[in-house]
């Protein structure tokens, strides 16, 4: 970045500011959406913090200023976490959540009596070792379970430690040692519901149980129901995570030609000194694996950020259906970068728009079919999927969320977080 990004006002108290303060006032200045409502000069934010405070939530002495000055941005997905803790939230951000166990179900309600494998997750210890669904578990270290609170018994370890299964498959016995590990979660789940497939996606993130993330498990399952003319898609309590993913698979149910979404992002223009916005749309260059299937979606008021644009990039080419409650309404998106310190900034820079230039922040997206009971709502999705007649006649949200109110963040709502001095959250109420 240049060096003289900023006003000759502000020089000299930038100046005498720390290098990861001047990185992080000049990331703000040029990328933060509403930096023309919210970003002040430098001397707004030195030496303005109450140090006790910060003190008590363990913020080293030397990031203060910076955690302040995020925390005045309005807007609690523009963070800043300093070098301590960034590792942890930098994985979290990046994969699915880590497990330790030999990774695979068993199918209890089909099979109360016996001790079946429903499904075995990839990459897990289990799928390592061999066992596959289908299995029965006849043996665990030579003992046959009796009731599942024996199987449960026998079936306990501890990392690094190996339980060796007996199982029949196809009328013969195998002994498989399963060496117990760590391994990484599906985000993605495959079930039925009246003969209906209810594909459920819990986030999206790149590193998960599959080597594709999230975009490469939804394609297994697309491709394991091909033969079904529907499809339930679930979104409830999916709060978003990479958009590269989450737009990977929006693509994968759209035509040639079709718009997936279209994004409003700010550039650094340092040449003229100031912020400048650039607006792109996706567009599909071909079909989609599963551009001829009907789908329903499901959302409810925590269906956020990445999982609204899907729903949005979707039916906005395709009028499919939405059941549930209105979704969250961010329709807004961030860029991290890791700053001088090896700290995480993360900063708003982009809208989300449809392509018909619409927009569902702060409001969210309207379903089709207002219903709260999850058996209804479930019910009422297989009966359009079966249908496959209704179009969407919904739009987007005419109520504020109040999930963006004008007013600064509150107490904890990221990691290291202080209460703000009520001096500075006045100005903002």
């Amino acid at each position: 970045m240049s060096d003289n990004g900023v006003s000759s006002s502000d020089k000299k108290t930038l100046q005498n500011t720390s290098r990861e303060f001047q990185y992080n006032y000049r990331l703000l200045y040029y990328y933060y959406v509403d930096q023309d409502k919210y970003l002040g000069e430098p001397q707004d934010y030195v030496d303005k913090v109450d140090m006790q405070k910060m003190y008590e939530k363990e913020i080293p002495w030397d990031y203060y200023d910076l955690y302040y000055m995020y925390a005045m941005m309005n807007d609690n997905f523009t963070y800043y976490v300093d070098a301590s803790r960034a590792y942890s939230l930098l994985n979290s951000l990046r994969q699915s959540d880590e497990l330790t166990g030999a990774g695979f179900r068993l199918d209890s309600l089909a099979f109360p009596d016996k001790f079946i494998i429903q499904k075995v997750t990839k990459n897990s210890p289990a799928d390592k070792a061999g066992l596959k669904a289908g299995d029965e578990i006849v043996e665990i270290e030579g003992v046959a379970p009796t009731n599942e609170t024996v199987f449960r018994r026998l079936a306990v370890a501890t990392k690094g430690e190996t339980i060796t299964y007996t199982i029949k498959r196809d009328s013969t016995r195998i002994t498989i040692p399963v060496v117990i590990d760590s391994y990484l979660s599906p985000t993605v789940e495959l079930s039925f519901y009246d003969s209906i497939p209810v594909i459920k996606i819990s986030e999206f993130v790149a590193n998960t149980s599959n080597d594709s993330g999230t975009y490469g498990e939804f394609v297994q399952y697309l491709r394991e129901t091909e033969k079904y003319k529907a499809t339930i898609i679930d979104l409830r309590d999916n709060g978003g995570g990479d958009g590269d993913q989450c737009k990977a698979m929006t693509r994968a149910l759209l035509s040639k030609g079709d718009t997936a979404i279209g994004i409003i992002e700010t550039k650094a223009d340092t040449i003229r000194k100031r912020q400048a916005f650039d607006t792109t749309f996706e567009i599909n260059t071909a079909d989609g694996i599963a551009k001829d299937r009907y789908f329903v979606f499901l959302s409810n008021n925590n269906t956020a950020s990445c999982s609204e644009l899907m729903i949005a990039g979707v039916v906005s080419n395709k009028k499919y259906p939405i059941v549930g409650s209105v979704s969250y309404g961010k329709g807004i998106g961030q860029t991290r970068w890791i700053t001088p310190s090896f700290s995480i900034a993360s900063i708003t820079s982009m809208k989300v728009i449809d392509k018909d230039r619409n927009s569902y922040h702060k409001y969210g997206i309207e379903p089709d079919f207002s219903i709260q009971d999850n058996d209804l709502v479930l019910a009422t999705a297989a009966e359009l999927a079966k249908e496959m007649k209704f179009k969407r006649i919904a739009g987007y949200g005419k109520t504020n969320t109040g999930h963006f109110a004008k007013q600064a963040v509150a107490q904890d709502t990221m990691p290291g977080f202080y209460l703000l001095p009520e001096e500075y959250r006045k100005k903002f109420e």
